[in-house]
């Protein structure tokens, strides 16, 4: 039944979103600026500015690096393999950031330098149309200078840049090889769209009936990837693709509210309204995020969470980036500017910090733990299930970090370079069973946090979920169903992680062996000094803190310290990693439950 509701309510959901595009009132436009402000929220920011010290430090470090942008040249046309992304991305930036800064300021030098960067763009031979993310971050880039802008632009500079957005941006939409992103149902999608309908509503009134239906035909699409955040707010791609895929998801409804005062019914889905907290719970003691899949460690304050926090007029949804700011970690982003905009209808001082758990379900569950929010030395466990055929999965379902006292104790590499990988001439993007990504270290089993049964690859279809989750002051953690990873080599595999009250960490696995013998590896990555105590006991030793993986099971098993990677020319090379773990035999059919607990007590066994 469950299978047969869920692709009739995407149905519905794609219907009721392409209705309520047709019934946009495109009379109700408003005049510019009406990209993500009227003239009125030029006055709040400047408002929010003087009331919040953490809005002053944003306020501060937007326009100092606008005044930066003053003397530097214009960007130029050069691509990095197949992608534009990194010039697009940074005219973005500094169009956002020195038309923020020209409108706090009223100082014309900004709005000057936005013009020239903005006709160096327009000059480009194209966008790049091959790799359509580069062609919608400039789409966005020029329509958001040329509607805040627009009074002060000279009628020549408007011709110009409007003609860019138009050919450049808009027009290639209409080819079906470059824009396959309308049918995308990740990042995508997200992003692409919202360029599309920001050049749209910038340009409309000079082809007012071409940029409705571009308009309809985004939202139409859109509906796709809003799907992404079911049943419960996760992003299957992981922290790095929901800041990118969200960020671009609320630039689009926040352009549509403030140009035409509607949301297309995006707010009303009750997944993504909820997806804010996914980002805070991606967040760690240590000020790294949880970096699985394709994604980077660093974090900090999301200011797109923000536009969440306005819409549900709840700022506790962002009570931990308001402490990121006031800790000075904030990312000179190319959207910090939407800081300001939506930071400016809050109240904070009524919010509250969240709670300590957060499990999703869908396509890549997770679950997190974390003892507190304001200290580095706070405890932090997470661990997923997912399948390694989503998109920029990694191979890891039941993979798992921890964090205590302060040290990072199992760790995620994160991400490869993309760039360096296709000058390899690897297909890093397939996922499919044999697929040469397998074979990438930080891409494949061997780096991550899992069981391997004798060597083999993890099933990339088999979809790993978290059946079960536990919340007491004495047991906190997660039960997950790893068997569909593992079918070639077990009847079943099940994974439970389980905090104490002490916050030590036991990992159990219930293992059924398939028809064959096999040998299991338990692994697990750290950059801690490893030391084998005993045959069943491994000591860590990191930052003059230690920690304990102690191995219990009726079953024999030898503990073991990986020797390290053989890098090939074109991985990234991981300095301080070790893997460590233990390794069993089983007998065919064999049934057992393994657990490693992790303590600072040596010998110390948790129930």
């Amino acid at each position: 039944m469950k299978k047969f509701l869920l692709p009739l309510l995407s149905a519905i959901l794609l219907a009721t979103t392409s209705a309520f595009a047709q019934d946009i009132d495109y009379d109700k436009l408003a005049s510019h600026p009406r990209l993500l402000i009227n003239k009125e929220d030029i006055t709040a920011m400047k408002e929010f500015r003087d009331r919040s010290n953490n809005a002053q430090y944003v306020d501060r470090m937007i326009v100092n690096e606008a005044t930066r942008f003053l003397s530097s040249p214009s960007a130029v046309r050069k691509l990095e393999g197949r992608r534009l992304l990194q010039v697009s991305g940074e005219v973005l930036k500094r169009v956002f950031y020195l038309s923020y800064a020209y409108v706090m300021t009223d100082d014309v030098r900004y709005a000057a330098r936005a013009e020239r960067e903005m006709l160096a763009a327009s000059e480009f031979i194209d966008w790049n149309p091959s790799h359509f993310l580069d062609v919608s971050e400039m789409t966005m880039a020029l329509a958001i200078g040329y509607d805040w802008l627009y009074d002060y632009l000279s009628e020549d500079s408007r011709n110009k840049i409007a003609t860019a957005i138009y050919e450049k941006g808009l027009r290639p939409s209409e080819n079906n090889k470059w824009a396959w992103f309308f049918k995308a149902d990740h990042n995508w999608n997200q992003v692409c769209n919202a360029g599309m309908i920001y050049g749209a509503l910038a340009t409309m009134e000079r082809t007012p009936e071409y940029c409705q239906k571009l308009i309809e035909k985004c939202l139409k699409s859109n509906s796709i990837a809003q799907k992404c955040y079911e049943p419960d707010g996760g992003y299957p791609e992981g922290a790095g693709y929901w800041d990118y895929g969200t960020s671009f998801e609320v630039m689009l409804v926040a352009a549509l509210q403030s140009a035409l005062g509607t949301d297309a019914g995006i707010a009303a889905q009750e997944s993504f309204m909820r997806t804010a907290s996914y980002m805070t719970y991606m967040a760690t003691p240590s000020g790294k995020s949880y970096n699985f899949a394709d994604s980077g460690s660093a974090i900090s304050c999301t200011s797109s969470k923000y536009w969440f926090a306005r819409q549900l007029n709840d700022a506790s949804i962002v009570a931990v980036d308001e402490l990121f700011i006031k800790n000075k970690k904030v990312l000179n982003v190319r959207l910090l500017p939407t800081y300001m905009i939506f930071g400016s209808a809050l109240d904070f001082s009524k919010s509250q910090l969240p709670r300590n758990t957060w499990v999703n379900h869908g396509e890549t569950p997770v679950f997190v733990y974390r003892s507190g929010w304001e200290s580095s030395d706070d405890t932090y466990f997470a661990i997923k299930g997912g399948r390694a055929s989503t998109g920029h999965a990694h191979m890891d379902a039941g993979s798992f970090i921890y964090e205590k006292d302060g040290v990072r104790w199992a760790i995620d590499l994160g991400s490869h370079n993309y760039h360096v990988l296709e000058e390899a001439g690897l297909d890093h993007g397939n996922t499919k069973q044999e697929s040469v990504r397998w074979q990438i270290f930080r891409t494949g089993p061997e780096s991550h946090n899992i069981l391997m049964f004798n060597g083999h690859l993890h099933n990339v279809k088999g979809l790993a979920e978290i059946v079960k989750t536990f919340d007491t002051p004495r047991r906190k953690g997660a039960v997950v169903n790893l068997t569909p990873a593992f079918a070639a080599d077990a009847k079943e595999v099940i994974r439970t992680a389980e905090l104490d009250k002490n916050d030590d960490l036991t990992i159990t696995d219930h293992i059924v062996c398939g028809e064959e013998p096999a040998t299991v590896e338990w692994r697990m990555a750290t950059n801690a000094e490893a030391k084998i105590i005993s045959p069943n006991t491994i000591m860590l030793k990191q930052d003059g803190k230690r920690l304990y993986l102690k191995f219990k099971g009726k079953v024999k098993a030898e503990a073991k310290i990986w020797p390290d990677h053989q890098y090939r020319e074109y991985e990234i090379v991981d300095k301080n990693l070790r893997r460590v773990g233990f390794v069993l035999q089983l007998k065919a059919n064999q049934k057992v439950d393994i657990e490693v607990t992790m303590s600072d007590k040596q010998g110390k066994s948790i129930s």
